[in-house]
């Protein structure tokens, strides 16, 4: 407990530092920090996000053999979980990502520390419009709602008939959740969903060229 009160200490100090002796605001202050820390751990959320879509390549080139099986053991379910199974292991594609999952693990006390400064946050001033970054603000609301819209946008793998309510729905809960909580959150799930968006477009820019680059000339 004493180690996570550091941590959240050590938080708030960077946000009064950056706010109060570098003069940038606590708007700017909230927007650098996220940056940062997006920053530094981008080499851990990169190689969990490219493991993650390599997976989901090899699934997806999995998939008509995967038909076939499913059609050709009709009836009987455990003998299909069975070869799918053993179709997985030859193919090198695990259902569980141990690094991935350890990744996400490391990521989850910085991002939850961050919440707990940033949820308890009294008159933190104005930036642009916002009056007080302590108290929520409709606009920011909407702006994060939209900003978690374009990143779930992102994800190649939503069912076409389901991809407008599995983006709505969680920008919806995100501006809910904004509306509930300090104007400061809802800049840092701004921020920090169009950094996650933006990485993946670059990561699928990134893995789309290098697959055309392995493709054999005709």
């Amino acid at each position: 407990m004493e180690l996570w009160q550091q941590w959240l200490a050590t938080i708030q100090h960077t946000l009064a530092l950056a706010a109060g002796d570098l003069h940038l605001g606590m708007g700017l202050a909230i927007i650098v920090m996220t940056l940062a820390v997006r920053s530094v751990l981008l080499p851990l959320t990169w190689t969990i996000a490219r493991r993650a879509e390599c997976r989901r390549i090899s699934l997806q080139r999995l998939k008509p053999r995967l038909e076939r099986l499913k059609v050709q053991f009709t009836g009987d379910q455990q003998r299909y979980a069975q070869e799918m199974m053993k179709l997985y292991k030859r193919e090198g594609v695990t259902l569980l990502d141990p690094a991935s999952l350890l990744g996400a693990l490391i990521q989850f006390p910085v991002f939850l520390g961050i919440f707990q400064v940033l949820r308890g946050i009294h008159r933190a001033g104005r930036f642009l419009w916002i009056a007080d970054l302590g108290r929520p603000d409709f606009l920011l609301a909407v702006i994060a709602g939209a900003a978690t819209m374009a990143l779930m946008a992102t994800n190649p793998d939503m069912p076409e008939h389901l991809r407008l309510m599995l983006m709505v729905l969680p920008a919806i809960f995100t501006i809910v959740a904004a509306l509930k909580f300090s104007a400061a959150l809802s800049l840092y799930w701004t921020t920090t969903n169009v950094f996650s968006g933006i990485q993946t477009l670059v990561l699928h820019a990134v893995l789309r060229r290098r697959a055309i680059g392995a493709a054999p000339e005709r």
